[in-house]
């Protein structure tokens, strides 16, 4: 006689885990909102998150709280999305984040109505009324269950004295993603996800943001330019808004670092760093140091640098010692580098006052620095495209080196 003993290893939090993993994964190319992960676990298990967790924002909680588990705001109307990528599912994760949205086409793809199957259609009740030219005008009360949800429509129809019949659609209705704001799509290829290299930009899963095939590497200034004007992405999994090397609260010593351990850098590179060791107080001397220092680590990789002079910054006004500081660098930028492009001269009156236009109304906490930055406003950054534009135009029709196309 076999006695079969019960699994008892069984853990059904685990289980919860694993489950949660698989359905934010299944979403990997654009992120996964709450509501997207309540409809897929229950149309999973048939269970309702909500059954389990009190509500949306402890079921949050319990998400960020996962391993390989994190979260990202959508900046255009600031909605977590939820990703998921465990070294087992990697590749799986990949290979979902590079396949091709059908919505991506363009617009001969057409968009169906979602129509109420026979059995989710109610019994109808006609008001008697008189036939006119064979037709009759009645109000049909009709109940609607689509997502999940149930609404009553009344609507006035015209019907034929022919016995109807039920609609039998051959399509199910197509699941609309519940969301009160729409969606930015980001990338000027008009794909959300990840982004796909344009002939003249570098990969950008090798090098990052870059503009007419040279790596930007800089502060909030630099990230907003490459978040949205370029239409680069943020990078996942991190707290400090990031893409590539243009990250938020960038300071130079931090910059030299990230250039060391870089695994790539371009052979042409484009540098804005410096403003949030002013906004900190650093002295001179010390900015010397990681300036020559940031440098240094490009130089050592057989790269010569771009390094642009510095923007005036918006919240000191007039000749503040941190305005003394900023044109003394800006100097020092200038002679000590070969290749340079002047910015600052683009955000100054002929009189030396700054151009307020070009910036946003007020300060900004950002997520890299505890120092509120006023950024520049969208004149502001499509007033530096131009101007690196130029420049790198300028540069590759007059230096024989520069010629690399």
């Amino acid at each position: 006689m076999v006695l079969l003993a019960s699994n008892t290893n069984y853990d059904p939090e685990e289980d919860l885990k694993a489950q949660l993993r698989s359905v934010i994964i299944t979403r990997s190319k654009e992120g996964a909102t709450i509501e997207e992960i309540i409809d897929d676990y229950k149309e999973l298990t048939g269970t309702h998150l909500l059954g389990i967790f009190f509500n949306r924002t402890v079921l949050a909680r319990y998400l960020s709280m996962l391993e390989h588990v994190w979260c990202t705001t959508d900046g255009s109307c600031g909605q977590l999305l939820w990703f998921c990528s465990t070294p087992k599912t990697r590749h799986v994760v990949h290979m979902i984040q590079q396949q091709r949205s059908p919505r991506a086409s363009g617009s001969s793809y057409r968009h169906y109505i979602p129509r109420a199957l026979p059995q989710q259609v109610d019994q109808v009740d006609h008001q008697n009324s008189r036939s006119t030219g064979g037709t009759d005008t009645a109000s049909t009360v009709t109940l609607h269950a689509y997502n999940g949800f149930v609404y009553n429509e009344t609507v006035q129809t015209q019907e034929v004295t022919r016995p109807s019949q039920a609609y039998r659609s051959k399509r199910p209705p197509r699941m609309v993603r519940h969301n009160p704001y729409t969606r930015r799509t980001t990338g000027r290829n008009g794909t959300t996800g990840w982004r796909q290299s344009r002939a003249d930009e570098l990969d950008y899963s090798m090098y990052g943001p870059s503009y007419h095939r040279h790596q930007l590497v800089g502060d909030d200034f630099f990230l907003a330019i490459a978040k949205w004007e370029l239409g680069f992405s943020f990078d996942r999994g991190h707290i400090i808004d990031m893409s590539g090397l243009c990250i938020s609260g960038l300071t130079l010593s931090e910059a030299a670092k990230r250039v060391e351990v870089a695994p790539y850098i371009a052979d042409h590179v484009l540098v804005n760093v410096g403003t949030v060791d002013l906004l900190h107080g650093r002295e001179m001397i010390d900015l010397i140091h990681d300036f020559d220092q940031l440098v240094a680590r490009f130089r050592e990789r057989n790269v010569e640098p771009i390094m642009t002079t510095l923007s005036p910054i918006a919240n000191s006004g007039g000749r503040t010692p941190m305005a003394e500081r900023l044109l003394k660098l800006n100097e020092y930028i200038c002679r000590t580098c070969p290749r340079t492009i002047d910015l600052w001269k683009n955000f100054v009156h002929a009189n030396g006052t700054v151009r307020f236009e070009c910036y946003q109304p007020g300060p900004r906490k950002v997520s890299g620095s505890i120092m509120p930055h006023v950024l520049w406003n969208k004149l502001g950054r499509q007033l530096i495209l131009g101007v690196l534009g130029n420049e790198i135009a300028a540069q590759l029709t007059t230096d024989e080196q520069w010629r690399y196309y």
